[in-house]
């Protein structure tokens, strides 16, 4: 079951049932006012601010909603910016136990303040727990080190590495679980899902960005009903 929906997220978590979901891998506006400068083309979609990416509220609403979807003794993986990272804790903390606060090291760093600021080359992922969620497979560490998506194959200004929400989704859920992404974005989760034959329910509020994530989801349908079995998702 592939089910996507472009309009408000907190909206439509209000239809999902309670301990409905098994797993939420997300990448939320991280409250920084953040668009590219690097960019000569400045009328290019990545040189606008992220919608929602001043509205703490927002956060702090989705975060509870997140809750309440989630099954008893499972996971979330949330990305966060180090400017805001006290915040994003103290929202989480107030319903998950923080298992760890991984550091995705990238191949690349900011410009940002070139003459008073060192380049950042990570960002933060929270593993937060509702109850206890064991993780499949062997214990790895928090410094997880991915290639950032390279800015010419970038389809979203924030499009996170397919490789990275692979291993968040094989480390806690199974097979034929449904995964829940209320920033769908360019439509990174729910490729992955079906990569690894897990359910996605994906909401994404940009219009333009849902055509991407629609679009680049049905291709990796078409894609692996062409060279795999078909996987039965639980339709």
């Amino acid at each position: 079951m592939i089910e996507l929906i472009n309009g408000d997220c907190i909206e439509k978590m209000k239809s999902i049932d309670s301990e409905s979901i098994d797993l939420i891998v997300t990448d939320p506006p991280y409250l920084v006012n953040y668009k590219t400068g690097r960019r000569k083309d400045k009328t290019h979609k990545f040189c606008t601010t992220i919608e929602n990416d001043d509205n703490p509220e927002l956060i702090s609403d989705y975060i509870s909603e997140c809750s309440r979807i989630l099954k008893n003794d499972t996971a979330m993986y949330m990305f966060c910016s180090m400017d805001r990272v006290d915040f994003f804790k103290q929202e989480l903390e107030k319903y998950f136990v923080i298992r760890n606060m991984i550091i995705w090291v990238k191949n690349n760093h900011t410009a940002g303040d070139l003459k008073s600021q060192f380049g950042k080359k990570y960002e933060i992922l929270f593993l937060v727990n509702k109850g206890t969620r064991e993780f499949n497979g062997k214990r790895i560490t928090d410094i997880w080190k991915f290639d950032k998506v390279s800015s010419n194959n970038q389809l979203h200004q924030n499009e996170k590495p397919l490789d990275l929400i692979t291993q968040c989704i094989e480390k806690h859920s199974d097979i034929g679980d449904t995964v829940f992404d209320g920033f769908m974005g360019s439509g990174t989760t729910g490729v992955a899902c079906i990569n690894t034959k897990r359910n996605f329910i994906g909401v994404e509020l940009d219009d333009e960005y849902f055509e991407v994530a629609k679009e680049r989801i049905d291709n990796a349908q078409h894609v692996y009903t062409s060279t795999n079995t078909v996987f039965d998702f639980g339709e």
